[in-house]
């Protein structure tokens, strides 16, 4: 039976521009007004995991916000993925997501603290934005994390097609190599370069899913149909040893989502 992939062995990836299997992610069926699954896990002073799970309708200018416990993942209809670690807050300005033309937008406005991007079918033709006081990050078919303070932002691109930041002023740098990055401030953007492997293992950690079960709701999307290859390797076949992807797989480090 294949593994699933091992959040060692994405990060490694990341870092050294290794290559992982790519996902051709199918539409999963969502009621047009629960457009997004919110998976907050807070985790008491004992570690134990408390789970939340709710629908949102992410079309309205939904506001996520999170303590110095909890980490909040966000399910898209499209397969995008979202992840905000603790301290930190957003809104969901847009969503958008037409399943038979597999096309739309999504829209984040990022106040502070660290967010990871998984880029779904959108993120295959259109930019995936997040929007904060000194940057917009734009990734296409990828995933990225973008850490926000009052000073300035840093984007990190882990894996995909690439990376685009554009600052107040005008500057815009692109990233395509994984595990390099920028830093976006009032005084422009600084040119892409490697960021520490320390920097990256930390906001890794701190977007990890710890070690407990994630559900769907009983009326949720079927994750069933969601592309196997998020925990096999390509061409798997049922009778060699398929394995079903799990929501944790979808939304957690492990996996490297829906990449062109």
């Amino acid at each position: 039976m294949s593994p699933p992939i091992s959040k060692d062995l994405w990060l490694a990836a990341a870092l050294t521009g290794a290559a992982l299997p790519a996902a051709l992610a199918q539409p999963a069926d969502v009621d047009r007004q629960k457009t997004a699954v919110v998976t907050s896990v807070t985790t008491s002073a004992s570690r134990t995991a408390n789970v939340t799970t709710k629908y949102i309708d992410a079309t309205s200018g939904q506001r996520l916000i999170t303590d110095a416990n909890t980490t909040m993942h966000v399910l898209f209809s499209d397969q995008s993925s979202i992840t905000l670690g603790p301290n930190s807050e957003m809104v969901i300005a847009k969503y958008q997501f037409d399943s038979k033309a597999k096309t739309g937008q999504l829209l984040m406005d990022m106040t502070k603290g660290l967010l990871r991007v998984v880029g779904g079918l959108i993120s295959k033709k259109t930019e995936t934005v997040v929007r904060t006081n000194t940057a917009t990050v734009g990734i296409r078919g990828g995933i990225t994390v973008v850490e926000v303070t009052d000073l300035q932002t840093q984007a990190a691109f882990l894996f995909g097609e690439q990376m685009r930041v554009t600052g107040n002023n005008g500057q815009t740098q692109t990233v395509s190599r994984p595990g390099f990055g920028v830093t976006s401030s009032n005084q422009g953007v600084s040119d892409p370069d490697r960021f520490l492997t320390d920097v990256l293992s930390q906001w890794l950690a701190d977007v990890n899913i710890p070690n407990t079960n994630l559900v769907i709701p009983d009326d949720g999307p079927d994750i069933s149909r969601f592309d196997p290859e998020r925990v096999n390797p390509p061409g798997t076949k049922v009778e060699e040893g398929f394995v079903a992807p799990t929501l944790n797989d979808i939304l957690g480090a492990q996996s490297p989502g829906n990449q062109s």
